[in-house]
């Protein structure tokens, strides 16, 4: 009897109160390379000078971000000159910087060819700011570089499905590299912000150009963990520009990373040739 008078009695105290709001599920952190979690502006700049090599920012525009003709040695193609950034930092807030990054717009409004903001636009908020700041530390010096010139090459590189910035952001926004689930989740940002800008939107590669990463699959982990690291390939030491990009740029990968991009492009290799193996037998 006792027990059903106290339940009584809660439950009398239940209805003369507001039933309490239901908390919001908390929202998932937003994924970052490894110190994307910075906690203040020394860690935040490290971050972001790691990242600015990483993405090659510093491959196309020099390691003092003066920039360059980065098609020099291909007089047929044009000349593909990455502006000098250190001169460019006064006339664009970061709002502007984000924008040109995440959306393919200048602030001038200009033709804007081939920076990969297709897969930059996917950088995380913690990421992004953290390469702005870094940009930001380079006093402006230098002279500009005048626009770019479109050769031949250029031409070719267009027949292969290149388009202006604004279209290969669209491109790679409807066109992502596969959800492998959520074990994968680290990786595919890893492999989205960097892999894409040379193997196209879903790693399926440029005619011509690069290869669809299927071809991973013909790599052990160790392999492929060794061409991240070295850039040495399996059969061919040197793979040209993918082995100066590792040595260069994603030699700067952590071991965690570098881990969970080498998962993700195995999966993904296992899973296309399984996919042609059961169309074979359709």
């Amino acid at each position: 009897m006792r027990n059903v008078v106290m339940l009584l009695a809660l439950a009398g105290l239940a209805a003369c109160h507001p039933q309490a709001e239901k908390e919001e599920p908390a929202k998932p952190a937003a994924l970052t390379y490894e110190g994307g979690d910075y906690k203040d502006e020394a860690a935040k700049l490290a971050h972001g000078e790691r990242l600015a090599t990483i993405l090659d920012c510093t491959g196309c525009h020099k390691s003092n971000l003066q920039g360059q003709n980065v098609t020099a040695r291909d007089p047929s193609y044009g000349e593909m000159n990455a502006p000098n950034i250190t001169l460019l930092l006064a006339k664009y807030s970061d709002d502007d910087f984000r924008r040109l990054l995440r959306d393919g717009v200048p602030k001038d409004g200009r033709e804007f060819w081939f920076m990969p903001v297709e897969s930059l636009q996917f950088l995380s908020d913690a990421d992004l700011d953290a390469v702005i700041a870094y940009l930001r530390t380079f006093k402006p010096e230098g002279t500009q570089l005048p626009p770019i010139k479109k050769g031949k090459g250029f031409q070719e590189d267009l027949e292969r499905g290149f388009g202006n910035s604004q279209q290969q952001v669209a491109r790679y926004k409807a066109e992502p590299p596969p959800d492998l689930g959520p074990q994968h989740e680290f990786g595919r940002y890893l492999v989205q912000t960097t892999c894409t800008s040379c193997h196209n939107s879903k790693l399926q590669g440029y005619e011509g150009f690069t290869p669809n990463l299927n071809i991973a699959g013909t790599y052990s982990e160790a392999e492929l963990t060794r061409l991240l690291t070295t850039g040495e390939g399996k059969v061919k030491k040197d793979l040209g520009m993918m082995s100066d990009v590792a040595r260069n740029h994603f030699s700067r990968f952590t071991p965690k990373e570098r881990s969970a991009i080498v998962s993700y492009i195995l999966d993904r290799a296992e899973r296309m040739q399984e996919q042609v193996h059961d169309s074979s037998r359709d």
